[in-house]
């Protein structure tokens, strides 16, 4: 079966300037050649830090940007010789809130947006009466987008990202910012688009737990590369050989963590509640980890071992936790 989304060997590079007095320019490579296949039905995730390449993926997939090389094909088309095409089998809720009219009312940006897809005014009707109603906006359907909340305008985005009834639905970091309901109405409303409607997601996330509960597989992207591609879980498969343990201590100067053992990173700095450390240890090697963090002028509040997560994954991978 043809996968719904290839990409082989995808680069992209932008140019940054110097200024005065060199006046000259510097590539920056944001994709360094990445490869991968989404199928049909699945919900397929990017994850990974600010600034690896997330963004820049899902903008060249959606024909915002060109590729610098290689080659990526969305139901079999090409996103650059074949961009109309592409673009009206998908549709992208972006990233940031300035993606609706703020000075029309949720039903009219609905309307809007059914036009540019020359959605049938029958059919406009009766999607966009299901769509407002599927996101909880219906009774707010007359009110300006401007009062609306965070999380209400990135319900109504999600709507309008449907209203096309898209093949492939692209979600660039879809719950950046929200508070935790919002939050979790949207990963919810996304398990629900994949499980109940058949359609293909790529999303874009930073966050561990989003993407362990929501995607069928995951490609972990870093400094513009792929460095696994698996399921969530044979991905922390990978973390299985030793014991994943957080230790939480106060005192600890973040550049002596490395010095320590090179398998802990620094995963939470809490002012009240102290720095936790996070990494893949041998039973064996606790006790002396735990002597090093004390000579390192750390005072050791508490050990703990814990079941492995993505973060744990990225560590591994790494050598630092994807909040660095």
């Amino acid at each position: 079966m043809m996968p719904t989304i290839k990409v082989k060997d995808l680069r992209k590079s932008y140019p940054k300037r110097i200024p005065l007095p060199f006046r000259r320019v510097e590539w920056v490579e944001a994709l360094k050649g990445i490869s991968f296949k989404v199928r049909k039905g699945e919900l397929f995730g990017l994850l990974g830090p600010n600034g690896a390449g997330k963004t820049t993926t899902i903008k060249i997939l959606t024909t915002l940007l060109e590729p610098s090389g290689g080659s990526a094909k969305v139901l079999g088309y090409d996103v650059v010789s074949q961009a109309r095409e592409v673009r009206r089998r998908i549709n992208l809720v972006a990233e940031g809130e300035r993606t609706l009219y703020w000075r029309l009312s949720a039903y009219e940006n609905l309307r809007y947006f059914s036009n540019i897809y020359y959605v049938p005014k029958d059919e406009a009707e009766k999607r966009i009466r299901e769509l407002l109603q599927l996101v909880g906006l219906w009774e707010r359907r007359n009110d300006l987008v401007m009062g609306f909340s965070r999380g209400m305008k990135q319900r109504l985005a999600i709507a309008k990202a449907l209203i096309n009834d898209p093949e492939v639905l692209f979600l660039d970091e879809p719950t950046l910012g929200l508070d935790v309901q919002s939050a979790l109405f949207v990963r919810e409303f996304v398990e629900r688009l994949v499980k109940e409607k058949r359609k293909t997601v790529l999303l874009t996330t930073h966050h561990m737990a989003e993407a362990e509960r929501l995607c069928d597989r995951i490609a972990i992207i870093d400094h513009g590369r792929i460095i696994a591609l698996n399921t969530p879980e044979n991905l922390k498969r990978l973390v299985s050989e030793g014991e994943t343990v957080e230790i939480r201590v106060r005192n600890l100067r973040p550049e002596k963590v490395k010095e320590v053992d090179g398998r802990l990173a620094v995963s939470e700095e809490d002012p009240t509640r102290g720095t936790l450390l996070r990494g893949n240890l041998d039973e064996e090697d606790l006790p002396r980890v735990v002597e090093g963090l004390i000579r390192a002028g750390a005072k050791v509040l508490s050990v703990e071992r814990v079941e492995p997560t993505l973060e744990d994954v990225f560590i591994k991978l790494t050598g630092r936790a994807l909040r660095d």
